[in-house]
């Protein structure tokens, strides 16, 4: 009899892989259990990927809940410093100091090395918080000074190899020998007040202090006025903190706020949970700055100044080498040049007093007629006769200066052969020239 089973089996289409199984009701057939790789290896896919995600959500756990006691950050900061010590990577250790979430990540630096410091801790736990405060910018004279190097002696001590420890062989002990008598017990002192240990550390106030008097402020930044000074050593409570963390608003006893720059002060205590202080004043408007007011000018001596002086040129109108006309003619004007009527102006030598304009030889003109033998020097005058101008040289209808007569082109009346030839005829009244015809003209300018 054919079996049912194997030619149901048998029938069934070619495309099927061979470990595929019909299930029947047939018991008398045998279950065959073949192996699954397949999903054995999905499983373990699924259990990796769980586990994956098991630790990257127990690290962003971590990331979003920082450390939050002091002990904790403190520890925290102290292995990343470590880390940056040996790997030098500090773009590393801003990252994890950026994870801990604290205000002023530096400045905690420098004030955990100073207080390592002042405790006298080993160079080589204050040398790390050091050197990774000093890469992002955070810096103290204590610490500066701390990390220059020396002639004598360096910061962090170099690391010295371990000598190895000869073994003895034990020493066979006589059997005459006299027995050791035990060395007397050292009572131990009692322990003092520092070297107890504490059962709840007691968190310290951060403050301030400076080395100098240094100015404080009404509000953060150098534009806000002063309102005091701090002592040397004087110490004072940090109550708040500007948004950039290098201004520390300080609690005192004056009036308004006091702030004061961080660069300027050490830091002691905690100062990772200073707040930024609200209510700070907006920095005081800067008062504009007065233009320079203009310099004024001394106030002459005089009113009127003798402008120019000059004896009429050989050609001009009626001047020739022999002959012409014989005045002086004045021309009184403002400081721009315009002629001015109604000066007086007197002729020394004569006393004659004549107002300008009033000739009718022009705006701001008078004429005076000179002769051999005559004066010829000017001044102008107030209606008191006082003088208030300067007063000119004398004009002189014979015999006019050399340096008049020589710009008017008189040593060309006659050949001479230089200046001085001429100048001799002058002096010596050697030759007449045009004695007893000269005009001169003369312009006087207002001071004001």
């Amino acid at each position: 009899m054919e079996d049912p089973i194997q030619t149901h089996v048998s029938s069934a289409p070619k495309f099927m892989p061979a470990n595929f199984h019909f299930h029947t009701t047939d018991r008398r057939a045998p279950r065959a259990r073949a192996a699954r790789p397949g999903w054995l290896l999905r499983g373990l896919t699924v259990g990796l990927v769980l586990l994956i995600a098991l630790v990257g959500a127990a690290c962003s756990r971590s990331q979003a809940n920082p450390p939050t006691s002091p002990a904790a950050r403190e520890a925290a900061l102290r292995q990343i410093a470590a880390d940056y010590a040996t790997d030098g990577d500090l773009s590393k250790a801003q990252t994890a100091l950026a994870g801990l979430q604290l205000a002023n990540p530096g400045q905690l630096l420098v004030t955990l090395a100073e207080q390592d410091i002042s405790e006298g801790r080993a160079a080589d736990e204050i040398a790390p918080l050091a050197r990774l405060a000093e890469a992002l910018g955070a810096r103290s004279p204590r610490l500066i000074a701390y990390l220059a190097p020396t002639a004598t002696a360096s910061p962090i001590p170099p690391p010295t190899a371990a000598l190895p420890t000869a073994t003895l062989p034990p020493t066979a002990v006589p059997a005459t020998s006299a027995p050791t008598v035990p060395a007397p017990t050292a009572t131990p002192a009692p322990p003092t007040a520092t070297s107890a240990p504490s059962a709840t550390p007691t968190l310290q106030q951060p403050r301030v202090v400076a080395d100098s008097a240094v100015n404080l402020r009404g509000g953060p930044g150098t534009a806000y006025p002063i309102v005091g000074r701090t002592q040397a050593g004087q110490e004072y409570n940090i109550i708040g903190r500007n948004a950039s963390g290098d201004w520390w608003q300080l609690a005192w006893d004056g009036p308004g706020q006091a702030w004061v720059a961080s660069v300027v002060v050490a830091v002691r205590g905690p100062i990772d949970t200073v707040a930024v202080a609200q209510n700070v004043p907006p920095p005081p408007t800067p008062r504009p700055t007065q233009p320079p007011q203009p310099t004024q000018p001394p106030k002459p001596s005089v009113a009127y100044v003798v402008k120019s002086l000059r004896l009429r040129s050989v050609g001009e109108d009626a001047q020739r080498c022999n002959g012409g006309d014989h005045n002086i003619f004045v021309l009184v004007v403002d400081p721009a040049g315009n002629p001015l009527d109604g000066v007086r102006v007197r002729e020394i030598f004569s006393g004659q007093i004549f107002v300008t304009g009033s000739q009718g030889k022009g705006p701001g003109r008078v004429q005076y007629d000179i002769f051999r033998g005559g004066g010829g020097q000017l001044e102008i005058v107030d209606e008191a006769g006082n003088r208030i101008s300067e007063v000119t040289r004398g004009m002189s209808d014979d015999w006019p200066d050399f340096d008049l007569l020589k710009a008017a082109g008189y040593c060309n009346c006659k050949p001479h052969p230089d200046d001085a030839s001429c100048e001799a005829d002058l002096v010596n009244h050697t030759y007449l020239f045009a004695v007893g015809h000269y005009a001169y003209e003369v312009v006087f300018q207002r001071t004001w």
